[in-house]
Order: C-alpha cells, then structure tokens, then sequence
C-alpha cells in the first residue's frame, strides 16, 4: 500500500449476533412496556437496526472515525421516525447501543467505540423534533424525471420509456438524460423508500427499468464515442460482493462516450476474477464502486491484492460510490490514487491521472 500519510484502513470484525441481542436484552429491561407492547414485526425491527448499526460501527473503528456510525445515525432516526416508532426512540435506542458496547467490546475497541457511540446520542439529542435528517438524495426534480419516477412507481414500463423516446425526440443528448432523469429519479427512489413512502419492490422496479433503459441507450452511446479514440483502457468493476452495478455502468458508459476502450464487469465479482481482468485487459484506469460502508473491507482486499502483484500494481485505482462521500480522506485510506463521485468527474480524473 502506498504511504500516503493518512491512517490506513484496518477491517474490524465484531460478534453482530451476539451485540444485537445483548442489546435486545437490555431494551426490555430498560423499557419493559415498549417492548412487550411492540409486535414481533417491531422486534424484528429493532435487532435489525442494530446490526446494521453495528455493522456502521465496524467501519467507524476500522477507518478510525465516528462518519459511518453518525451518518448512519442520521438515517435511522429518520427511518424510526417514518415508522412511526415514538419520538424518543432514536435516543433510547443509541443509549443503549452504547451502554452495551461498553460492557461488551474487547477493550481494545470499547473506548473508541463508547466515543462514537456517544457522539451518535448527542446527535440524536440535538435532532429537534426526533425526526432526523434524509441523506443528501433530495433533488429538484425535472419535469421528464419526475414523470418517469410517476410511471415506474406505478409499475408502467411503457409510460416510462415513452418518456425517454420524448426527451430523445427533442434531442436530448444521452449523457443529460443520465445526468438529468437517471440519476435524479433513482435517488429519489431511495429517499421514498427511507421515509416509507415507497415499498423495497418498487426501489428494486425502478432500478430495474432505469437498467434496461439504459442497455436500450447503448447504441447511442457508442456512436457518441466513435467520432474521439483515445487510445486508452479501462475497467470498470463492483468491488466483491457489490450488487448495485447501475453507477458502475453509468461510469462504464460516460467513458465509452469520451472514447475509451471499456472493459465493464458489473456487479458481483471475485476479488481474483477483476485481478485477472486488469491481467488480460492491462488497462491504464480501474474505477471500483461501491454503494454502502459495509463493502470497504471487499474494497480494501481487493486494492491491497492489485498493489502486492507486480503485473497490476501501477494501475490507477479510482474508488467511487457513497461511502467515500462520508469521510473525505477515505480513498487515501484504502490505497486508492483518486474519488470521484459522478460519471463525468470520473472519466476527467481519470483522464488527468494518465496525461502524457
């Protein structure tokens, strides 16, 4: 791994069942009526935001920052709060989180650990209204994106597309439908379906569609790519067990547009499978995505891999998705040359990383 100066990235590893349920233990001793009045639907509930906080906290300690667990703290208590748990839940519920972790964790970990944790409950506290804040997807919708998000919401493929086939009527260039309806709708999809507003099938339909819409576009964007040949590969990859593909090919697009020979393998893939693509393909650029924290230590090994293999170590590694959002410096700390967060600024940096 490079030095860079900035603490690297050390994967930490927790008991998530044996937490979660200590911590199950303890709401029903400190909140004995709640919990006997909450369904077995609500107790599911509650021990799965316990692993998924857990599992934030995980990356918290092994990138040596409270971000992931105060950003996933943001989300729950916005999450509680569109299902309707009471107001004061979000508080109750970090309190305990880390009062357990503090009795729990091995002591290597518990003073970090009570740290964070206790920054996620003054968080909380400071939240007026218990309401809690969405991530930053809200979005000023366009008219076309905003009739495509009604359409596909309903399930109505062939609405949706007929949308597409106006704004390719008028001109439209595909790159400002990407920029401007794609991505547009599929983060508000995710917004809807934070705060209960749209059901786990409809954000999988949406995507679903904007997919094959996508795939029905591919002419297009060949075409755009054949008038500039720049002479220079690139793969686009998920790392590990990354199942979102849709930025990885919106990334794999925009470069095919600029004129770049692309190498795309989607979502899904074995850290050995992409080593042995950057082998074959010997590309100039690898852009990884990855949509959710709990994907850095697929991230992390796979970068380690391609550093300690003399036939892949000088490839550019360029990391993307929302994780690196949270924590500014974190591309640093897994050994990456460069983050970018939409397509264009990917295929720029890309471009300014293989100059001459």
């Amino acid at each position: 791994m490079k030095n860079t100066g900035v603490p690297l990235y050390h994967p930490i590893s927790l008991n998530r069942d044996y937490l979660a349920g200590k911590m199950l233990e303890k709401f029903g001793v400190v909140h004995p009526k709640p919990w006997r009045d909450f369904s077995m639907e609500r107790r599911v509930q509650v021990r799965e935001a316990f692993l998924s906080a857990i599992q934030s906290l995980e990356e918290s300690l092994a990138a040596g920052s409270p971000a992931f667990l105060l950003d996933h703290a943001g989300w729950a208590q916005a999450r509680f709060a569109a299902l309707r748990f009471p107001p004061d839940f979000a508080v109750s519920f970090f309190r305990i989180f880390k009062t357990v972790l503090l009795v729990e964790l091995p002591q290597d970990h518990r003073k970090a650990a009570g740290t964070f944790a206790g920054k996620a409950v003054s968080a909380m506290r400071s939240t007026a209204g218990g309401k809690g804040t969405s991530p930053d997807t809200r979005s000023d919708l366009s008219p076309a994106a905003r009739s495509l998000l009604k359409a596909l919401l309903a399930g109505d493929r062939d609405r949706g597309m007929a949308v597409i086939d106006k704004a390719l009527a008028a001109d439209t260039p595909v790159r400002e439908i990407y920029t401007g309806i794609f991505r547009p709708v599929l983060r508000e999809t995710g917004r809807l379906w934070q705060q209960d507003k749209a059901t786990i099938a409809q954000e999988h339909y949406v995507s679903s569609e904007i997919r094959r819409m996508m795939d029905q576009l591919h002419d297009r964007i060949a075409a755009a790519g054949g008038t500039i040949r720049r002479q220079k590969k690139v793969v686009a990859s998920c790392a590990g067990e990354e199942l979102h593909d849709i930025g990885i090919r919106m990334v794999a697009d925009f470069f095919e547009m600029d004129g770049w020979d692309v190498y795309c393998t989607g979502a899904n893939i074995p850290a050995k499978s992409i080593i042995s693509a950057v082998k074959d393909q010997q590309p100039m650029v690898l852009t990884l995505s990855i949509t959710m924290p709990s994907r850095l230590p697929d991230l992390h090994y796979l970068i380690r891999s391609l550093r300690a293999d003399k036939d892949t170590a000088q490839v550019k590694i360029i990391v993307g998705g929302f994780p690196f959002s949270i924590l500014p410096d974190l591309w640093k700390k897994v050994g990456a040359d460069a983050v970018a967060f939409e397509a264009e600024d990917t295929v720029a940096t890309a471009n300014r990383l293989t100059e001459g």
